[in-house]
């Protein structure tokens, strides 16, 4: 499989919410560095949990349409939207009435694959102002909540 084979198949998973196939396109030492969260998530097994609540409970309508892919050598780029419906938590933070709130990102991602193809590097950058203002809530929220799908 070429490295964007492995692109499209790593996104229909994730759109699909295919847990194991998603996990399937990543090394075992993969490290994912999101803009809310200060530090990479590091190994497969320590990003499972984190896009199973994801996928499950706090995005569960999370869809991706990629626009792009551009891969040269053993890394690439991609462009993509991600639309979904952020669900609030009933107790997540005092200020926040619980519920969906939908929005939608123009993002990118950048990819680097292993000698056997594997995706071990992502790193994904989107407009965390826009994402705030879409959700009606503080950045630090949405770190928070994120920093709470970690230590799931």
């Amino acid at each position: 499989m070429n490295h964007t084979e492995t692109l499209r198949r790593h996104f229909r998973a994730y759109s699909d919410h295919d847990l194991e196939t998603l996990l399937a396109t990543l090394a075992d030492n993969v490290t994912v560095r999101f803009p809310t969260s200060p530090e990479p998530i590091c190994g497969k097994e320590q990003l499972r949990p984190v896009w199973a609540r994801v996928l499950d409970t706090v995005i569960p309508d999370v869809r991706q349409t990629v626009q792009r892919i551009v891969v040269e050598g053993d890394t690439a780029a991609t462009e993509f939207t991600e639309t979904g419906t952020v669900v609030i938590p009933e107790g997540a933070a005092a200020q926040l009435e619980p519920g969906g709130r939908p929005y939608s990102l123009d993002m990118v991602s950048f990819y680097h694959f292993d000698d056997e193809g594997r995706i071990d590097r992502i790193r994904s950058y989107w407009d965390t102002a826009d994402f705030a203002t879409q959700l009606g809530i503080d950045i630090a929220i949405i770190r928070a909540l994120q920093a709470s799908a970690h230590s799931a």
